[in-house]
């Protein structure tokens, strides 16, 4: 072992004997186990600063963490037998969407993508700063992601064109 000497603040402080106490562990288990924890998501490209945004998604119950075969099965028979009742639902989910990244400040359809990547819906890629490559999971959720994605940029107010690639989506803001 070696011995490492760190500064913290006293609100820092507090926190590590809370959860030190909590956990029946020493400050110095509970640190190596933060710091194996942090390094751990690193590794698997985490971002820590979205950490606080995932936690209160799911915790929030708007959200749901669903196994991706489950994802896939879904999204199939939804292309399938899906009215239009249910397309135009899914649009008015995207357009409540917009109105609340409007409340919040999201105002630029970089903005709404970066947010919508954090909540799962694809990867966003920026070819320029009027083009974006919204990579999917898999290509049975197009026309789903397609539907909440006009919803959206209706209330925003973004002028874009979309379209289909296998599983991807091109969005250019005209």
């Amino acid at each position: 072992m070696k011995r490492l000497t760190v500064s913290l603040d006293d609100e820092t402080i507090r926190k590590l004997e809370i959860l030190a106490k909590k956990d029946n562990r020493s400050l110095s288990e509970l640190v190596r186990a933060a710091v194996t924890s942090y390094y751990d998501l690193i590794q698997k490209e985490a971002k820590p600063e979205h950490f606080g945004e995932f936690l209160d998604l799911l915790t929030s119950r708007e959200h749901v963490a669903v196994d991706l075969g489950l994802w896939v099965a879904i999204t199939d028979e939804l292309n399938e037998k899906a009215s239009d009742n249910f397309w135009n639902l899914v649009k008015k989910v995207g357009e409540e969407y917009g109105i609340q990244f409007r409340e919040r400040g999201i105002n630029n359809l970089s903005e709404a993508l970066r947010f919508l990547e954090l909540e799962n819906w694809a990867k966003v890629k920026e070819v320029s700063s009027n083009i974006y490559t919204l990579i999917l999971v898999g290509r049975n959720e197009t026309k789903l992601v397609r539907s909440f994605l006009e919803g959206l940029f209706s209330a925003m107010n973004i002028n874009a064109e979309m379209s289909e690639g296998l599983r991807k989506l091109f969005v250019k803001i005209r």
